[in-house]
């Protein structure tokens, strides 16, 4: 086997070893079969279903990595039942993408669940969810401006988490020598120019700032350990497991036809943006650690190690 072939095989391992069984939180409906909007969808935990998605993108990547990945759209109107939440912890990690209502997020009673007794891990894609009037993981604001290319500065490379987030992508100083993130085209062949819904407010206390955005205004990457208490609409909450936000995903045009929530949230990734994405990904369903390589991951490198011997 050649040294470029066995590269690949053991980065496959690799990712293999770190493989979840992940529940994606959404309102989105089929592309074509109108708004998006979970009044008009169907309720509770189900599969990937026909699709395509305006959100399939991110799904496709999270697959691709080998993570497999169900659907989820709550409720608008009440707040997570008891059999919900004991579903909800069946899953190796939560991730709320930006194509939700934020509806359902609205109340402490909405809000409590979601916080409090949600104990595996949740990353939220969505600044609109996890601000201080809605999950209450920032204070202060909210303030929340949009921008499409995100060039991202690390609060301190050196440290774990961020060095494997980070893996081998280029940096200029701490900052990212590509954007990661872009513009999306819809399905109507028009071009997104909002892109990517930032966030300027503080981190509540006990909140780790990983990585910033718009010359370190707005925070891009961020993790909150259990035990953290909350502020605003979630004030007093605790939380339960691990948290943490990596922005993925577009907001809805201003203007008709793409002004619904149907309309945001399509994968707005760039190459480098999607490899941060899936590594942090990794960190979450670890509960904030970078994982062990696992034996499988160890095999690889292994076989990697003896190759190079015979190679000399």
């Amino acid at each position: 086997m050649k040294l470029p072939q066995l590269l690949l095989v053991s980065a496959a391992l690799m990712a293999a070893s770190h493989a979840a069984n992940i529940l994606w939180i959404s309102d989105q409906l089929p592309i074509g079969s109108g708004n998006s909007d979970n009044d008009g969808g169907a309720v509770g935990v189900f599969s990937s279903g026909a699709g395509p998605y305006p959100d399939e993108g991110v799904i496709s990547l999270l697959t691709s990595a080998g993570h497999t990945v169900s659907r989820f759209n709550p409720s608008n109107t009440s707040s997570l039942s008891a059999a919900e939440v004991a579903t909800l912890n069946t899953f190796d990690l939560l991730i709320i993408a930006r194509s939700i209502a934020s509806a359902s997020f609205d109340t402490a009673a909405e809000t409590l669940p979601w916080n409090t007794l949600v104990t595996k891990p949740m990353m939220v894609t969505n600044t609109y969810i996890s601000r201080s009037n809605r999950l209450g993981w920032f204070t202060g604001g909210p303030n929340q401006p949009d921008v499409v290319t995100n060039f991202l500065t690390f609060n301190n490379p050196a440290d774990p988490v961020t060095s494997y987030i980070v893996g081998n992508l280029s940096l200029n100083g701490a900052t990212t020598t590509n954007s990661a993130t872009e513009a999306i085209t819809y399905p109507d062949m028009s071009l997104d120019i909002r892109g990517t819904s930032l966030i300027t407010d503080p981190l509540v206390a006990g909140g780790k700032q990983i990585a910033t955005t718009s010359a370190g205004a707005a925070t891009f990457i961020a993790s909150w350990p259990a035990g953290t208490v909350l502020a605003g609409t979630s004030a007093g909450q605790t939380l339960a497991g691990f948290r943490m936000q990596f922005l993925v995903g577009n907001r809805e045009s201003a203007t008709a036809p793409n002004n619904t929530v149907g309309s945001a949230g399509f994968e707005n990734l760039t190459p480098d943006g999607e490899a941060m994405f899936l590594r942090s990904v990794v960190v979450a369903v670890n509960n904030g650690a970078v994982p062990e390589p696992g034996i499988v991951g160890l095999l690889g490198v292994a076989a990697l190690g003896l190759l190079q011997r015979r190679r000399r």
